[in-house]
């Protein structure tokens, strides 16, 4: 072992990686295993960086904090330093193994962090068409646009990377909508390298990173975990017969398919819409889709009304930043346009709450008016009384 190549490795973790990543002409820098610690230890260092500028540079939770009589603390300090504690135990373990001349990549921070389980490299033979539609299943909003074309694949690498897309996506819209400052550009920065890196990995190493969000569950896994949860709890308070949620998710499940096919069989009897589908989704423009409501686009017309209304809200009350929020349901609807019988979980069932309620007041009114309106016959008669003389 030569003492200054270890002692050089080492000092990598001293906030001089950069420094000894560079090409040099000395051996006792130039070598392969300080190279290799040199990067870990500038991801490590690159972490921090990180952390700093999220959540103290730009204090991303800016009015969280705890306060507990004496003591108070806010909620960035708290996360940082948490952050901090954990990147700096792995410095320290790197030092070690540097020390005893064992070499370690960043990948082996998967390894000890046991997230080798969420995130997985493979090798892939996949084709032209298929390297594309990876690629595009990564980029925010365009993805929902196109999957339907896909629907009958059942890819874990494309569900599983439709979820992360999702999640980025609806992360940096949050952090656009509540906060002020551009740490949500950070993000969306961040997001495109990692498509680009994913796009160079996979087009020219033919390797493919599989994300495990298999536990992650759809909008309409969360439907159905929601509707079997009341059940659930009504069935337990109420005293009736016990059912295991897991029966009851299934029921649930079964339920909306049989609703879901006797409503398509409902709205294929109607008549074809004038209008091309996509228009109930394009803002302003889609009023023009009323005209259709009675058309097979039904359903698809009043999640826009949903929509709508949504937007209204929002810019009524002046909350111009949360219409960003408002493109993840019009891209899912754009997405399920084929799927006439598509409702958005939640908000159809507002809706048909208050169609519920509204058809039983003018239900009620109407009754009344005919109640006033009629007109009732009333024979009186009236007997003498014969007095005897």
């Amino acid at each position: 072992m030569n003492k200054k190549i270890i002692n050089n490795a080492i000092s990598a973790y001293l906030w001089l990686a950069i420094l000894l990543i560079l090409p040099s002409k000395k051996e006792n820098i130039n070598h392969p295993f300080i190279k290799n610690h040199a990067k870990t230890a500038l991801f490590i260092h690159f972490l921090m960086l990180i952390s700093y500028l999220t959540f103290v540079t730009y204090w991303l939770f800016w009015n969280f904090y705890i306060n507990n009589f004496w003591l108070e603390l806010w909620l960035n300090h708290i996360i940082v330093w948490s952050i901090f504690f954990i990147l700096f135990w792995f410095l320290i373990f790197w030092v070690f193994k540097a020390y005893s001349w064992n070499e370690f990549s960043i990948l082996d921070i998967a390894t000890i962090s046991k997230t080798d389980k969420i995130i997985e490299f493979k090798n892939s033979n996949l084709n032209e068409q298929w390297i594309l539609t990876i690629i595009l299943s990564l980029i925010p909003f365009l993805w929902f646009t196109i999957k339907w074309k896909f629907k009958n694949y059942k890819s874990p690498i494309l569900e599983n990377n439709i979820k992360l897309n999702l999640i980025i996506s609806f992360i940096i819209s949050l952090l656009f909508v509540y906060l002020k400052s551009n740490l949500w550009l950070i993000f969306v920065l961040w997001y495109i390298i990692f498509i680009v890196y994913y796009s160079i990995l996979i087009v020219i190493r033919k390797s493919v990173i599989t994300f495990n969000l298999n536990k992650i569950k759809t909008f309409e896994e969360l439907y159905i975990l929601y509707i079997s949860l009341i059940k659930y709890l009504y069935n337990y308070f109420s005293w009736k017969t016990f059912v295991n949620l897991e029966d009851l998710k299934n029921q649930v499940k079964n339920k909306i398919i049989q609703k879901n096919d006797i409503d398509k069989q409902y709205l294929s009897n109607l008549k074809e819409s004038k209008l091309p589908d996509f228009i109930a989704y394009i803002p302003i423009i889609n009023l023009i889709s009323l005209f259709d409501i009675n058309s097979k686009n039904r359903f698809h017309i009043v999640n826009w009304i949903i929509l709508t209304i949504i937007c209204v809200i929002f810019y009524y009350f002046w909350l111009n930043n949360y219409l960003i929020l408002v493109l993840f349901p019009i891209f899912f609807g754009i997405w399920y346009l084929k799927n006439i019988e598509y409702k958005f979980p939640f908000l159809f069932d507002i809706y048909n709450l208050f169609s519920f309620i509204f058809s039983k007041i003018f239900g009620f009114w109407k009754k009344v008016k005919e109640m006033k309106n009629e007109v009732r016959e009333v024979n009186f008669s009236i007997e003498e009384e014969k007095s005897e003389i």
